[in-house]
């Protein structure tokens, strides 16, 4: 059986089986099937009934040929063959050709459309030797069976209808006729076995690249997924980073506010109570300047000299304070230097490693690319050494459509070359996506850990305000108990004057309070030595 020559390749659908060999061809909906069947052409007999060949072994008194059946009477095949075709196309299913008799040759004789310009038959030409002797030259064509059962009258007949030379004359013909017939199908089953072939290997060609087609797009759909969920994430990251930024800046704004106005408060207290002390003591100085010199004296002495301690050790605790603040400072510099290092040094070797990996990839597509460029020089040549063939071969007008075919199936695979070379083209460029995303991440885990650290000296930070906080309280408390020593002393104070102004000069100084915490020097006679007081 043939397919007809007006179907198109985009009719067909192509199955393979499991050991991957192409079996059926398939037929599409809407396609119709006809068959194409050779028989010889009387030239004196009506359109109607063409007349059928007669097989060589057939007795020209029978009314049909040994072998046919009675639902054929028209047929050319031997009831064998005949049964095997009503047996095949009973048990293959309606939307399939099968092909196997055609590929070794056996099957039954091919029928074509009457209606086709392409195969055309050749016109039959008679003897004038007798009117009667119908001499066959010609093959026509013929697309279905006789419309009634009966046998042309003039093989009905037998040998009885003319004399016996022209019968015997007549067989001869026939039999040469029949043997031509033959070998003129013998060469045409040849070419159509050729050709079924050819069309064979295009078609598993064609369903290769289909299936490497269909495999590529699934593997662009994963890695377009993939390339959203890497830019969402990389978007909620960054925002992530933006936040923590401003959070630090804000934590590091209010620290250095609090401390500038921690420092500023400090000062100003010291300042105002040494003011106020300089001022009570200048005072109390002056009242009592005339009599007391000497006493006045010491005690500014005294006085003095608890101030320089003061400022001494507060001096001496800031310098602390500083010192350790610069060593905690230049041991944060240097570990962050040390991974910045660390970062750099390996952020090099990622670089290097992913340098070495692009040359590799480089080498093995362009290995990959010359390979496949050769085979399609191969596939070329065979192209044209079959196209060479098909010219050879195709003399008659009758297969120029297969060739027409060929050039069709050339373009399609010069199409599907340049989808191919563009599908490589945009795997490349999937491929330094990949990298740039594998860049991206490290570079997130690098702000994480950077964000990580920054954490960590935020919560020092937290800590050494706290510090600081815990300390200017401290300090706030032995200022107000620095205060109630100082109303203490004013009070003493104004005991002695009351007494210098009402008597008893002698036994005043040594009738003062054993509580009173401004006494003299060590070395003094008068007044006895107490402990010194903490700056806090």
């Amino acid at each position: 059986m043939l397919w007809s020559p007006r179907l198109a390749l985009s009719d067909f659908h192509i199955r393979l089986t499991a050991k991957g060999l192409f079996r059926n061809l398939q037929l599409l909906s809407g396609c119709r099937k006809n068959t194409v069947v050779f028989h010889a052409v009387d030239k004196n007999k009506p359109r109607g009934a063409p007349a059928r060949p007669i097989h060589a072994g057939s007795t020209p008194t029978s009314t049909t040929p040994p072998g046919c059946t009675s639902t054929q009477p028209g047929c050319p095949l031997p009831a064998g063959t005949n049964h095997n075709l009503n047996q095949n196309l009973n048990q293959q299913p309606p939307a399939e050709i099968q092909i196997p008799d055609l590929l070794n040759g056996n099957g039954p004789p091919c029928r074509r459309p009457a209606q086709t310009p392409e195969v055309g038959a050749r016109a039959p030409t008679s003897t004038p030797t007798s009117p009667t002797t119908p001499t066959p030259q010609g093959m026509g064509v013929r697309t279905g069976s006789r419309p009634n059962g009966r046998v042309p009258p003039r093989l009905a007949g037998g040998p009885s209808s003319g004399p016996q030379a022209g019968g015997w004359g007549r067989r001869v013909e026939e039999k040469r006729s029949h043997s031509k017939e033959q070998v003129e199908e013998k060469r045409l089953r040849r070419l159509l076995v050729q050709g079924n072939r050819r069309v064979e290997a295009l078609a598993t060609v064609i369903q290769h690249l289909l299936s490497e087609r269909e495999m590529v797009l699934k593997q662009k759909q994963n890695l377009s997924n993939q390339l959203t969920d890497l830019k969402e994430e990389l978007a909620s990251s960054t925002l992530s980073c933006e936040q923590l930024q401003k959070e630090k800046e804000e934590a590091l704004c209010s620290q250095q506010e609090a401390l500038c106005s921690a420092q500023e408060q400090q000062k100003e207290e010291l300042g105002q109570l040494e003011d106020r002390l300089r001022s009570f003591y200048q005072a109390e100085w002056d009242k009592v300047h005339q009599r007391y010199q000497e006493e006045a004296d010491r005690f500014r002495a005294l006085m003095e000299q608890q101030v320089e301690e003061l400022r001494s050790r507060q001096e001496a605790e800031l310098r602390e304070q500083e010192v350790t603040h610069s060593q905690e400072a230049e041991s944060m510099t240097q570990r962050f230097e040390a991974s910045v290092q660390d970062l750099q040094s390996s952020h090099q070797e990622n670089i290097s490693q992913l340098d070495r990996r692009l040359q590799e990839t480089e080498a093995s597509l362009s290995e990959r690319v010359s390979v496949l460029l050769q085979e399609k020089e191969e596939l070329e040549e065979k192209l044209r050494a079959e196209e060479e063939a098909t010219r050879r071969s195709l003399t008659e007008p009758r297969y120029l459509y297969l060739q027409q075919e060929l050039d069709s199936l050339k373009v399609v695979l010069e199409m599907k070359t340049s989808q191919l070379h563009l599908k490589d083209k945009k795997l490349m460029e999937m491929e330094k996506l990949v990298d740039t995303n594998a860049k991206l991440e490290e570079y997130m885990n690098r702000v994480r850990q950077e964000n990580e650290d920054y954490r960590a000296r935020m919560s020092k930070h937290a800590a050494l305000s706290k510090q600081l906080t815990s300390e200017q309280a401290l300090l706030q408390k032995n200022l107000q108990k620095e205060s109630k020593v100082n109303k203490r002393l004013s009070m003493e104070n104004e005991e002695l004057l009351w007494k210098l102004h009402h008597g008893d000069p002698l036994g005043s100084p040594r009738q003062l309070s054993p509580t009173s915490p401004c006494h003299s020097p060590p070395n003094s006679p008068h007044f006895p030595t107490a402990p010194p007081l903490s700056p806090r």
